[in-house]
């Protein structure tokens, strides 16, 4: 019957199912089946389908979760066949509205010719899908400077869970108060949220319980620990946003069919990465500490199991040009500045700051393409 109803493709054989019982974690579930919506219109129907069939949904893109957020033994529905359009782009206030399916990768080639760049790089940009960083709240190498997809995330047009299309946005007092006297579906979710947050104690439970915000990468459920922060609870905050609460949620609230991105300057031209080798994991984590004091664009560590793994591959034996003798880690910190000038002095002096703490014995400093080459070889490492 769903077959029938919609414009896109829907598979129910073996060979399909099986493709689809696993992510890039350790799970495997077979699910019923896999649909690929063609468009939002089919992305309706097969939500209001499975509602009233209470068939569960699971929304997928590249599949690169590694923690089985995109297996189950529910319906898949894949948006990156169809929906992974570039929808709008304004240069001038550096934005970009995109569908779900678009790859990372994809998104910077265009936005390039710009000299714009969507910050968050997960280590999987090559294929991970714009939907996927926004379920998983995605941040990746240079998360010190651009933190995570929920902070570059402006807008939503998503579908709920009975079907209904609602927009995600900045909602001022006057329309939060609106939205919430409407008689919609959309409306119910605001009161709702609304409601739990009016209450003082739960808000100052929210706070002193979640993570604490000096960590970036505080993926624990939904983050209403950000919706406390807004207004009105804090009147100097940002405007409340559902979007805040939709990054991180794992495809359960709400399917996005429509993103609206912020966008940033492209980084420095110039770039240097300081590959420092340490004989134990100790060593490089307190380095982690020294070297965050010298403003860094990313700092990576790469251990012994993925040098070892790197040896077996051919490709990954000539990016590892740079390894000496058998690491228990290394430490890649990279530099981006406005000349080659200014990333030495500060590698020098970070250096010289490590030797004075013993920690290290090698300190290789790499320039032009072969840091592409080093971060290649880190990437392969999943």
């Amino acid at each position: 019957i769903l077959k029938q109803k919609i414009a896109g493709e829907l598979f129910f054989d073996k060979v399909s199912r099986l493709m689809y019982a696993t992510d890039a974690s350790i799970y495997k579930e077979i699910p019923i089946g896999i649909v690929f919506p063609r468009d939002e219109n089919d992305v309706q129907i097969i939500v209001n389908y499975c509602f009233d069939n209470q068939i569960s949904l699971i929304a997928r893109g590249a599949g690169t979760s590694l923690a089985g957020q995109v297996v189950g033994n529910g319906l898949i529905i894949d948006f990156s066949k169809h929906l992974n359009q570039i929808l709008e782009f304004n240069q001038l206030e550096k934005w970009i509205w995109v569908q779900p399916g678009v790859i990372l990768d994809d998104l910077n080639q265009f936005l390039a010719n710009y000299n714009l760049y969507f910050g968050p790089e997960t280590s999987t940009s090559s294929r991970c899908n714009i939907g996927g960083m926004v379920g998983n709240n995605s941040c990746g190498s240079h998360s010190i400077l651009y933190k995570t997809t929920r902070d570059h995330l402006l807008e939503a047009k998503v579908v709920l869970s009975n079907g209904a299309l609602a927009h995600f946005k900045d909602m001022t007092e006057n329309e939060l108060t609106e939205i919430c006297q409407a008689k919609k579906f959309e409306s119910e979710i605001y009161q709702k949220v609304l409601k739990i947050l009016s209450v003082e104690r739960n808000r100052k439970e929210i706070t002193a319980e979640f993570p604490h915000r000096a960590i970036y990468r505080r993926n624990t459920g939904y983050a209403l620990d950000e919706l406390v922060l807004s207004k009105p609870y804090k009147p100097d905050g940002e405007e409340f946003n559902l979007c805040k609460l939709l990054a991180g949620s794992e495809g359960t609230l709400a399917f996005a069919t429509q993103i609206k991105l912020n966008l940033v300057e492209a980084p420095p031209k110039y770039v240097g990465l300081l590959c420092v080798h340490f004989s134990s994991l100790q060593e490089a984590f307190e380095s982690n500490l020294v070297a965050l004091q010298f403003n860094p664009g990313a700092v990576e560590l790469m251990d012994s199991k993925i040098i070892a793994a790197a040896q077996r591959n051919p490709e990954q034996v000539r990016n590892s040009f740079f390894i000496k003798d058998n690491p228990a880690a290394i430490l890649m910190i990279e530099f981006c500045r406005d000349s080659i000038s200014e990333i030495d002095t500060c590698v020098n002096e970070l250096i010289f700051r490590l030797k004075e703490n013993e920690l290290g014995y090698h300190y290789p400093i790499i320039y032009g393409n072969d840091v592409k080459k080093v971060w290649a070889l880190r990437k392969s490492g999943l």
